[in-house]
């Protein structure tokens, strides 16, 4: 069995990036891509993640696993004074994966996890020289004009389906932070009934770490609370500093895990 690269992009990465598991007739028995993220808001304390697939039988799987750390050996000296984690994705029912990579010395300490907020009594004090508002989002290039922005801050996950879906449920805001005029930061929350999910919340590099996103956050779930909504649940990284400290300053209670992420650290 052998491992190759295809000759052309795949999916938009780099042949080098792609591998595929051939046995010796010549058939693909498995497949691996790894991906390149350098990700500082999320993760100060480590912002190069370097994250992989695998596919395969369990003779390809190895064969794989060995070519995709190879690889993120090599890429992790794209920023060598930078902090570099490998990992991947895993159901947590899964428990022949995560025998797998413990075996392979990966740790199992990161997840997607659902979180429980409490909500605080009061609008919230709005930092001075700041004003909250609705985001406007009645045409395509004000829906994507958020969604962009949401993208450049490292929240990728939301796409034009899924804001579309939200937006018509019963409880939904978008609202923005602003700073002299000029925004600084968004929250998006949406909800049924008496629950909502915050689906995404961010500042601005240069306005972080001066308690803008405890404010906002306490005035999205303040008008949200006015609606009728009376339990709020996030999404959080467990591994993102920035993410747990926030959730932590709402009470956050962990109440399930959506996805597991074993790793590595490569520095």
């Amino acid at each position: 069995m052998t491992i190759v690269h295809p000759e052309q992009p795949v999916n938009n990465l780099n042949p080098e990036d792609v591998f595929f598991a051939i046995d010796d007739l010549g058939a693909q028995t498995g497949y691996a891509y790894i991906l390149y993220q350098l990700q500082p808001g999320l993760y100060p304390d480590c912002p190069v993640n370097l994250y992989f697939s695998i596919e395969g039988d369990d003779s390809s799987r190895y064969l794989l696993f060995g070519a995709v750390v190879a690889r993120a050996r090599q890429l992790q000296n794209v920023n060598p004074q930078l902090r570099a984690r490998l990992y991947t994705g895993l159901d947590p029912q899964d428990e022949n994966g995560r025998d797998f990579y413990l075996h392979n010395g990966f740790d199992l300490d990161a997840s997607d996890a659902v979180v429980s907020l409490q909500i605080p009594f009061g609008d919230g004090r709005i930092p001075m020289s700041c004003t909250v508002a609705a985001v406007p989002l009645n045409t395509w290039e004000e829906q994507q004009g958020l969604l962009s922005r949401l993208q450049l801050n490292e929240l990728t996950y939301l796409d034009r389906n899924a804001l579309m879906e939200i937006m018509h449920m019963q409880h939904f805001i978008a609202l923005g932070l602003y700073r002299n005029a000029g925004l600084i930061g968004e929250a998006v929350m949406a909800g049924m009934g008496d629950q909502a999910e915050l689906v995404a919340i961010y500042i601005e590099p240069s306005s972080r770490r001066q308690g803008m996103a405890r404010a906002l956050l306490h005035r999205t779930m303040a008008i949200m609370a006015a609606e009728g909504v009376a339990r709020v649940s996030a999404r959080v990284m467990t591994h993102s500093l920035p993410q747990m400290h926030l959730m932590n300053d709402f009470g956050a209670q962990q109440t399930g895990v959506r996805m597991l992420f074993p790793g590595m650290y490569l520095n």
